[in-house]
């Protein structure tokens, strides 16, 4: 089944949580979204978005390091997922942001994970999700 949470294994944890190596994967029905939540610690948990759903080019300009494909153990066929972590605003969802410069990215075959740091820096670790007319992304450090 599809919807399943699954087990993955990240090799270097996420940053911030290095110590956290294996991660419940819980994907949503039907929507855009999914819960990646800490096995050793239930109280670490993120939720991610599948890019594509706001930011259509974003997949299209991605170039993850050797170091990254060779952490995650894929080849050409390998079925690889990308997801942002989103930060969420609990007094206004319309100024939730994404993650675009430091994906996840999971060996769907092997379950493991990583979170890549890309070095574009047209992409911020908190970059608007939900914006009017074109998206216009904070500066580093400013939280609107």
């Amino acid at each position: 089944m599809p919807n399943e949470p699954r087990i993955f294994h990240f090799p270097q944890g996420i940053p911030g949580f290095e110590t956290h190596h294996e991660f419940k994967f819980i994907p949503a029905e039907d929507v855009m979204l999914s819960q990646l939540n800490s096995v050793q610690e239930e109280k670490i948990s993120f939720i991610l978005m599948r890019p594509e759903a706001y930011f259509p080019e974003y997949l299209d300009k991605i170039d993850v390091d050797d170091e990254s494909i060779k952490v995650l153990n894929i080849g050409a066929d390998t079925p690889v997922d990308l997801w942002v972590i989103l930060t969420m605003n609990h007094q206004d969802i319309d100024k939730t942001t994404a993650n675009l410069r430091a994906p996840l990215l999971f060996n769907m075959v092997e379950r493991v994970g990583i979170q890549v740091i890309l070095n574009d820096d047209q992409y911020l670790t908190r970059q608007p999700v939900f914006t009017e007319g074109t998206p216009q992304p904070l500066p580093e450090g400013v939280v609107g």
